[in-house]
């Protein structure tokens, strides 16, 4: 349908929103041990910025924006804010993975609703407190109304709400199929402190998107074969007790825009959340514009590529690749199974059919350098900071600066 489309339709047209965590740290280089900024006034109500798990991890949130450079100013502006009413002797830690901490400098988060307390302390019981100081960003990403418009003119479906479900099923299966690729490109969670994991990975790409990460016990399986398929086994899990409530399931890409799983079979998916995206300690706010907009290409060459055959094994298989690119040392090539080349293929496919400037062609040329390189990628440079087996310093002063 993509190539069936009009070179001029507005194939970039999309809403954006992106949320940051980090945490907060002292004058010491430890975990700041204060509340969370009064002059912020209430977590509870502010549209913008929250605290997520602990008192000391802060969450930005930026409002939705039509494009990724709207994205970015919002989150700039945000970041603004957080910076000039946190005390004067805090910073932001630059790193996913936080500074030497202990469970007993994690204070959970004192949230008003007593539901989201006891939640985050069931949390902190099922994956021990340490996991949940790892930060992140999401990267929410909705294709705009008139090309999701024309697409439908040009498919078979007579109803709308499952022609979108359809489109978004797609792209989240696509998604994990290929998730390694941004794995190797932008993970920058590559070094554990002493004392944080129980077993020793070293220098490697990414442990937030390794199993090591934020993620689900191994017997939670939620099916993307189909959505009918994936909400049953969300309310199944929830139901026998593997996870509390659906918002544990912790896959890194959540189907979003409705209350509950089921609500998505009659309402529809509105947007998508990527949940893979490490902190970029070398950009002020955490996620450079060139990935925010390489990783914009790389989603529409997602529904550019064909329909995933066989999707549970294919994703279970993708899972692996993932894992063992994620733990492999950043200065290490991929592996012979991980091939590139039909995304790239379809991300130069788009730039050609809908005319895109020689912007897009640049950011396929970056691509493609870091694949000949593994020392361009963002973790091929962060090993070279390495200092005593630590990343301590170097987060010191990246957050500082």
């Amino acid at each position: 349908m993509l190539q069936k489309l009009s070179p001029n339709s507005p194939i970039l047209q999309a809403t954006f929103g992106i949320e940051r965590e980090s945490l907060r740290i002292n004058a010491n280089h430890k975990v700041a041990q204060t509340p969370h900024p009064e002059k912020l006034g209430s977590r509870s109500f502010h549209p913008y910025i929250q605290t997520d798990y602990s008192e000391p991890q802060i969450e930005l949130i930026t409002p939705i924006a039509h494009s990724t450079k709207e994205a970015r100013r919002f989150l700039g502006a945000i970041t603004d804010v957080v910076m000039r009413s946190m005390d004067k002797s805090e910073y932001l830690w630059p790193l996913s993975m936080p500074p030497v901490i202990s469970e007993d400098d994690i204070k959970i988060a004192q949230l008003e609703s007593d539901y989201e307390y006891q939640y985050r302390i069931g949390l902190g019981e099922r994956y021990g407190k340490l996991l949940q100081s790892m930060s992140g960003i999401h990267y929410n990403f909705e294709l705009g109304k008139d090309l999701t418009q024309q697409l439908f003119e040009l498919s078979e479906e007579t109803d709308f709400v499952a022609f979108k479900n359809t489109l978004y099923l797609k792209l989240a299966q696509n998604f994990l199929n290929y998730r390694w690729l941004l794995t190797y490109l932008y993970g920058a969670s590559s070094l554990a402190e002493k004392g944080f994991l129980s077993e020793e990975v070293g220098c490697v790409r990414s442990i937030r998107n390794s199993k090591h990460g934020y993620v689900n016990a191994e017997d939670v399986h939620i099916s993307f074969s189909s959505l009918e398929q994936y909400v049953a086994d969300i309310e199944q899990a929830v139901q026998s007790g593997q996870l509390s409530a659906e918002k544990e399931f912790y896959s890194s890409v959540r189907l979003r825009g409705a209350k509950t799983s089921r609500d998505f079979l009659s309402k529809g998916i509105s947007y998508l959340e990527f949940r893979t995206f490490d902190l970029n300690p070398y950009d002020p706010f955490a996620i450079s514009q060139e990935t925010l907009d390489t990783v914009h290409l790389f989603l529409l060459a997602l529904l550019w590529l064909d329909q995933l055959a066989d999707v549970d094994n294919a994703l279970t298989k993708a899972d692996r690749l993932n894992n063992f690119i994620a733990l492999s040392h950043p200065h290490t090539p991929l592996p012979s199974d991980a091939d590139p080349t039909p995304i790239l293929i379809a991300m130069k496919a788009i730039v050609i059919h809908f005319g895109l400037d020689d912007y897009y062609r640049q950011l396929i040329a970056h691509v493609e350098a870091a694949l000949q390189d593994p020392r361009l990628t963002l973790s091929g440079k962060i090993a070279e900071q390495v200092e005593d087996g630590s990343l301590e310093h170097f987060g010191q002063q990246q957050g500082q600066a």
